[in-house]
Order: structure tokens, then C-alpha cells, then sequence
């Protein structure tokens, strides 16, 4: 029961330090909060959780570089989102999960779906990835799609990410039997970003 109380805490954690954020947040909370660029993933397929590394990328998202586009349409597996600040996130696809006998956030009778989030620093300052979060919903209709805690999963993201490094970590969630989609969103709390979001065939 230990690492079920260890997700429970991370999760209160992050609630507790995104509120004292938010108190401060009202500061710069009226300016336009930055949309991500989007990179599409290689005609190659790289879906499993790294980003393109075509010649197109550039290091931000203020860059202009070839294969980089703006849209309001949600991202697709593989497809990396890139802010400003050098950070650049690229979610894999969905596949099923068998959750363990601990696990929290499953119901019974729903599917699990794992993902694998990567993180990348191309700008040249350490970043605080520790309050990211993601949250899902699931099916036609949206139904929200809890998240998964589990011995091997659920822990995401903790620390800064240095200039030039990577950092991986696999989330999964729990949908209805009957689902097609999931839209995952990836949130950085930091005010100033928009998040960015995902569609990803089930």
C-alpha cells in the first residue's frame, strides 16, 4: 500500500502548490497566454514517445522553421508540441494496460490505456517540470477519464530538466469499453502557456 499512498500524496502535492501558484498567477494572468507550435511526427512513425527529429524542428516555438505549424485542432500521436521557452512535449499512442492489484483510479468493466509522455529541453535554461499534469477524457461524448496510479505508472514528472536533456514518463487511463478516442491534455501551470492537447485512437 505504500506507493498508493505515495501517488495520493503527489496528487495533493501538485493541487497545494498549483493553488499557491494560481495566487500569484493573477499577476500576469492578463496577458496572452502563449500557444504551442506544433511539429508533426515523421512519415517514419515515431508515435512510441519521441518527437521528430526531422531537419524541419526548430529550438522554439517563436522559431518559423519547416514542419512547424499553428492550429486549433488537437495534436495527433507522436506530434510534438514546442513552447518558447525551448520545452518540447510529444505524446505517444495509446495502447492497453493491464492495471495491478493496487492500482487506484480503475473501474471495473472500463479499459486501461497507457501513454508515454516525452519532455525536452532544447532552450539553454533548466526547466521546472514538476507541476505538470495531464488530464483525459474519453469516447464521443467526453466522458472524463480518470487517471491510473500505480507501482510502474501514475508518478510523472519531479525535478528541473537541464538544458539539452530528456525526460520520459508513462501515464495511463481509464475509459469506457466502448471508447474510440482519447484526448489527453498536457498542462505546464505555469500561467503563461496555453496547454496542449492530443487525440489519440484507441
Amino acid at each position: 500500500m505504500p506507493a498508493q499512498q505515495s501517488r495520493t500524496a503527489r496528487k495533493r502535492l501538485i493541487a497545494a502548490a498549483a493553488a499557491a501558484v494560481l495566487a500569484v498567477g493573477g499577476l500576469t494572468a492578463c496577458g496572452a497566454a502563449e500557444e504551442p507550435a506544433v511539429t508533426k511526427a515523421s512519415s517514419g512513425g515515431d508515435a512510441k514517445g519521441e518527437g521528430s527529429k526531422g531537419s524541419g524542428e526548430s529550438k522554439g516555438a517563436g522559431d518559423s522553421g519547416a514542419g512547424q505549424e499553428r492550429g486549433d485542432g488537437p495534436l495527433s500521436a507522436g506530434d510534438t508540441a514546442s513552447y518558447s521557452s525551448g520545452l518540447r512535449i510529444t505524446v505517444s499512442e495509446a495502447s492497453s494496460y493491464t492495471p495491478g492489484e493496487y492500482a487506484l483510479g480503475h473501474t471495473e468493466g472500463n479499459k486501461a490505456h497507457q501513454i508515454t509522455v516525452t519532455l525536452e529541453n532544447t532552450g539553454d535554461k533548466k526547466t521546472d517540470i514538476g507541476l505538470i499534469t495531464l488530464s483525459a477524457r474519453a469516447g464521443e461524448n467526453g466522458v472524463e477519464a480518470e487517471q491510473i496510479f500505480d507501482d510502474e505508472i501514475g508518478s510523472g514528472f519531479e525535478g528541473n530538466l537541464m538544458p539539452g536533456k530528456k525526460a520520459t514518463a508513462r501515464f495511463a487511463f481509464d475509459a469506457p469499453a466502448s471508447a474510440g478516442n482519447l484526448d489527453v491534455e498536457v498542462d505546464l501551470l505555469d500561467f503563461t502557456t496555453e496547454p496542449a492537447q492530443w487525440s489519440l485512437e484507441l
